[in-house]
């Protein structure tokens, strides 16, 4: 996980951190811009997740926060820390990470159930 300033924030993308935390001044200094919108932002956010971060935690002070996840690897890794198995940690991920691509924002509990049920 890695809350640095620009340089070094943009140095440890081709590591695949697991979470970056950049908050929407320092994104827009990244790309030499200034994001004011949630659309912009998540733009932004998500050429960085294209360069190699998983996750990316957008603090926005006074305005709440963004994140854009890589819910297949978190369902994975719930997945493998609640039963130990490497069959339902693949299950799992990939039901949370399929719902999450057909969902506005992150998956509901229902929907991942339901997708769950459907993958062998």
């Amino acid at each position: 996980m890695v809350d640095a300033t620009r340089d070094l924030l943009v140095k440890v993308l081709p590591y695949h951190p697991f979470l970056i935390k950049p908050n929407n001044h320092e994104l827009g200094e990244i790309f030499g811009k200034e994001l004011n919108r949630d659309e912009e932002i998540t733009q932004a956010a998500r050429k960085l997740q294209q360069r190699g971060a998983r996750n990316v935690l957008v603090s926005m002070a006074g305005d709440g926060a963004l994140l854009l996840d890589d819910s297949m690897v978190a369902g994975f890794i719930a997945g493998y820390l609640q039963s130990g198995s490497y069959s339902y940690a693949l299950r799992l991920g990939t039901a949370c990470g399929s719902a999450t691509a057909f969902s506005l924002g992150l998956a509901e509990r229902r929907d991942i159930d339901a997708l769950l049920k459907t993958i062998e």
